[in-house]
């Protein structure tokens, strides 16, 4: 792959399909200007949004593709510089193939109030997994963010980045991006349940069967 005419058929069609996506969430609302990033992991390359460009600015040869290891095959312009948690994530999740970073609202109040959100609804349980979990705090753009991520991550779909934001992972970028829908509506559910009381949950053994048939069977279809 040379770097002055990356895009082949198959290049441009992963290009295009992380332009289709990043259009979907900031319609959704889920982030505003040039915030969040999102990357596909296809083959030996991640390809990944650049840094500090709107996506509705964004054309195909913005797309940045890098090797596992993190260095750049391509890049018109800087890449994300949330790169090193995408990496970290991909490298420590085989399943793993798309991942949304992004900013709503009713997430990002999780990610300063809360330090999980327990199962409470079964769509959230079967996409996202039982318990979602809030990372520890750190700058963003450091490995350290990109490990905390991961650690608070762990088998689940989404995780809420302390002060900061949602990441959801999937399969696929529609995988990915479900999840994003699914984990902005469980944290609204949760806070306005909150604010009720007398909150309940799933119980565990509950739990675990759902979300294994979401990922044995349900998924599949």
């Amino acid at each position: 792959m040379g770097s002055d005419n990356l895009f082949d058929d198959v290049n441009l069609s992963v290009a295009e399909e992380i332009i289709t996506y990043a259009q979907l969430i900031s319609k959704e609302g889920f982030t505003k200007g040039t915030w969040g990033n999102i990357s596909v992991f296809h083959g030996e390359y991640i390809y990944i949004t650049p840094s500090g460009q709107p996506y509705d600015k964004l054309s195909l040869e913005d797309i940045c593709v890098l090797r596992k290891n993190g260095n750049v095959v391509y890049a018109k312009n800087k890449p994300s510089s949330e790169s090193a948690m995408h990496i970290k994530i991909y490298e420590s999740r085989n399943d793993v193939k798309a991942i949304l970073h992004t900013h709503p609202i009713y997430s990002t109040i999780v990610s300063i109030t809360l330090s999980s959100i327990p199962p409470i609804v079964e769509d959230a349980v079967m996409i996202l997994g039982e318990t979602l979990h809030v990372s520890e705090y750190a700058l963003p753009g450091t490995v350290e963010l990109a490990q905390n991520a991961v650690a608070a991550l762990s088998n689940n779909h989404c995780v809420f980045l302390k002060n900061h934001g949602l990441v959801t992972v999937g399969e696929n970028l529609q995988e990915a991006f479900v999840a994003t829908q699914v984990a902005e509506k469980t944290a609204q559910i949760y806070i306005e349940s909150l604010k009720l009381g007398n909150l309940s949950t799933i119980p565990h053994e509950h739990a675990t069967k759902l979300r294994e048939k979401y990922l044995q069977s349900y998924r599949q279809k």
